[in-house]
């Protein structure tokens, strides 16, 4: 069975500064006079930004999501250059692909010094140029999926409801989609399981059949395209259905990092046949959390996990 990490921004926040995209919408309020409330999910950060700069600027181009959006792409090119021992590399060594939810390229640059984004062809305007169902990267022999979006891409970035909810549905019609097979009428990605399908490389596929490691990712109540793909999961394992308990056999591990566990996260996720890995630190520093990261990949080859 083969093995991918999900890798969010966490990896990146332990070892760049002003890389938190929540700092970058305190940059964007502060140039267009508007109120930021941290205190909200961010996608509705992003959302309550858009609404309150529409009603001040009379003259807002009818596209400021993706004036917003290039704006947001600018600060990213601005961050530090990735260190040579930051947990990127150490994070990817043993996987055969990685999906992310960074919008930059520090993954590919960490796995090929000699990256250049510049040269990677960009995608038609089809579904996939603003829902990155199939926006992957090969790097060495690896596929990276920027789940949602990439600095090359403004319509790819992923900030909103407006966006994930469209997300969603394009991952609904991509796993769920009713398909004749040899059997009965089942959704594709059981099709697939079957092996009376071929997989499509879409990104979401590998949630129901590789072994996932979930590092650098919190995993918040906004991430609703992750938690349907669970859901999902644990709903045809446990109900059983199209005989799924024999068909899903991958591992999901989703690793906390912190000073206590979140034992609201290990209850929902156990309860959804994912893996709670926690990760004990000291204190809550960005070397502490370095430090964690850079255990976990030895931990997950030696499988003492």
């Amino acid at each position: 069975m083969k093995t991918s990490v999900l890798l969010g921004n966490g990896i990146n926040r332990c070892v760049l500064k002003d890389i938190c995209c929540s700092d970058m919408l305190s940059q964007i309020a502060k140039k267009y006079n508007v109120e930021l409330n941290k205190n909200i999910s961010f996608p509705m950060q992003f959302e309550t930004l858009v609404t309150q700069i529409l009603l001040k600027y009379s003259d807002c181009p009818d596209d400021i999501y993706i004036k917003l959006k290039e704006e947001i792409i600018a600060l990213l090119k601005e961050g530090d250059m990735l260190p040579e021992n930051s947990p990127h590399k150490a994070l990817t060594d043993n996987s055969d692909s990685i999906i992310t939810t960074n919008y930059d390229f520090f993954i590919e640059k960490s796995i090929d010094p000699d990256f250049d984004e510049t040269a990677i062809p960009v995608y038609s305007k089809d579904s996939n140029n603003k829902y990155n169902l199939k926006n992957s990267i090969s790097v060495f022999g690896k596929k990276v999926y920027h789940i949602h979006g990439d600095v090359r891409r403004a319509q790819s970035i992923c900030l909103g409801y407006e966006h994930y909810a469209g997300t969603l549905q394009h991952l609904r019609d991509a796993i769920k989609t009713r398909k004749k097979g040899d059997e009965e009428d089942a959704p594709a990605i059981v099709l697939k399981l079957r092996h009376e399908e071929s997989q499509s490389d879409v990104w979401a596929e590998k949630i129901f059949t590789d072994n996932i490691h979930i590092v650098g990712f919190g995993l918040s109540k906004a991430e609703i395209d992750i938690w349907w793909l669970i859901t999902y999961r644990a709903s045809l394992f446990y109900s059983n259905r199209f005989n799924c308990r024999n068909l899903i056999t991958n591992q999901i591990t989703y690793h906390d990092i912190g000073v206590k566990p979140d034992e609201n996260m290990r209850f929902t996720l156990e309860n959804l046949g994912v893996k709670y890995a926690f990760h004990e630190i000291p204190e809550i520093t960005n070397e502490h959390y370095w430090k964690e990261y850079i255990k976990i990949p030895e931990m997950i080859k030696k499988k003492t996990l």
